[in-house]
């Protein structure tokens, strides 16, 4: 079972195998992760999709891997004002040239039974540089504080 992206004929665009089906996917949807992902490191090419039924959230769906998928969503939706600082070697590797060409996601889930609505995990944001299509996920773990963001 092929679990890489298919490329069809047309050259700017990819149908990328998804446990949804096959999906066409535009060579400006597509991300590079130079690190590839915590958990998935050799995972490094992904397609970003934007949920028609729910404008908040974005999809990360793995090009050569069908079963990885990530939700995400601007903090905004949970009115969060939120700002990271990147190191040179981070700034380096996203290829920042001007900081207005980034942007950042956070992955969300469904919340747990003891909490209502979706969750976002605010210590490890999604980093994009729109301009050049190149990611990275940010650690912010820090053992002595937990960041729970409940949207309600």
């Amino acid at each position: 079972m092929a679990t890489q992206a298919q490329v069809i004929e047309k050259t700017d665009q990819i149908e990328v195998r998804t446990r949804f089906g096959n999906l066409p996917v535009k060579d400006d949807n597509l991300l590079d992760f130079p690190q590839g992902l915590p958990g998935f490191r050799e995972l490094r090419r992904f397609a970003l999709f934007h949920d028609i039924e729910n404008r908040s959230v974005f999809y990360l769906q793995s090009t050569e891997d069908p079963e990885v998928r990530l939700p995400l969503t601007s903090p905004h939706w949970f009115d969060v004002h939120y700002q990271i600082t990147l190191t040179d070697e981070e700034s380096d590797l996203l290829g920042v040239e001007d900081p207005k060409d980034l942007t950042l996601l956070v992955t969300v889930r469904e919340g747990s039974s003891d909490a209502s609505g979706p969750q976002a995990n605010f210590n490890g944001p999604i980093i994009i540089n729109l301009s050049k299509r190149i990611a990275m996920q940010k650690s912010l773990h820090d053992p002595r504080r937990t960041v729970t963001i409940e949207a309600h």
